[in-house]
């Protein structure tokens, strides 16, 4: 797998990690031992659940493998399959013995039954999802993966409801290979650095309805942004071009926003690819949970 010249180690990979604002990032907060089945890491280990949420047409396998391997590897713990209907109705899986989660960074697949559905009524299914887990496990703050649509569906979300509730605070999304600006490829016009300096010189309409919403997303969210380039000639994961799933970068840290970025490139950073790779798996594990 290549990544460009000023990446950065960590964990023995090679992982560009370049974060507009780092003078503000948030210090590493705890190296905790879980039980002595688990493996030493420098982890901060909470409550909080994070809802992995698929894009379009997906389903348990999406994200479910990105799930398995931070199950098996100690750094989080799968705790909950919620299914959402075309209706709104909820049902659950692996239901929880307990009326709270448990301090081993819950996690929870969301799955959308009709999984086609565009972002705005995805977006009122999180809502749903939230309320329930408010409702049923006195759940106060959540984190968000979403592949695709699920991270457009998320920050659609975050857009239009976050501050209007009193539902679970989001704390971080990670958008995964997510078309913030549809599928227009701006590279042509503009450089990488432009880009993310000045956005994009061409705005979709999802993006301009992203720039007039802007006020009602939480400044204290923070976000990662994790594209894929399949070559030097294909600058893009095969779906979405890597300027798309860049494109909110500039927009985010003028609101305010913590924003970093991530840039797979070569084997692994096809769209289907990026959720099964191994250095996104440390990416957001780290972004997530402070892994080491």
């Amino acid at each position: 797998m290549r990544l460009k010249k000023c990446i950065v180690p960590m964990l023995c990979f090679l992982i560009l990690i370049l974060s507009a604002c780092q003078e503000t990032k948030q210090e590493k907060t705890a190296t905790t031992t879980k039980t002595d089945e688990k493996v030493e890491n420098s982890i901060n280990y909470t409550t909080t659940p994070t809802l992995f949420i698929h894009g379009a047409g997906g389903g348990r396998s999406s994200l479910g493998y990105m799930i398995k391997r931070f199950n098996n590897q100690k750094v989080a713990s799968k705790s909950l399959v919620v299914i959402v209907s075309s209706d709104g109705s909820i049902s659950t899986e692996n239901k929880l013995n307990s009326e709270q989660f448990s301090n081993d960074n819950p996690m929870i697949q969301v799955l959308f039954k009709d999984n086609r559905n565009n972002e705005w009524e995805q977006a009122r299914w999180i809502k749903l999802v939230l309320e329930f887990l408010q409702r049923e496990y006195n759940v106060k703050e959540v984190n968000i993966v979403g592949h695709s649509m699920g991270g457009i569906s998320g920050l659609r979300y975050l857009l239009q409801d976050s501050q209007t509730t009193d539902l679970p605070k989001v704390n971080k999304l990670v958008a995964i290979g997510s078309p913030f600006n549809e599928f227009i490829d701006t590279l042509a016009n503009q450089t990488l650095d432009e880009l993310l300096t000045e956005g994009p010189s061409e705005k979709s309409d999802r993006y301009i309805l992203y720039e007039n919403e802007l006020n009602g997303l939480a400044t204290d969210v923070n976000m990662l942004l994790i594209a894929g380039k399949i070559s030097d000639e294909e600058l893009s994961d095969s779906v979405v071009p890597l300027s798309s799933a860049f494109s909110v970068n500039k927009m985010l840290l003028d609101h305010g926003n913590q924003v970093e970025y991530v840039l797979v490139e070569g084997h692994g950073a096809n769209h289907s690819d990026l959720h099964e790779n191994q250095i996104v798996d440390e990416v957001v594990s780290q972004f997530l949970w402070d892994k080491k």
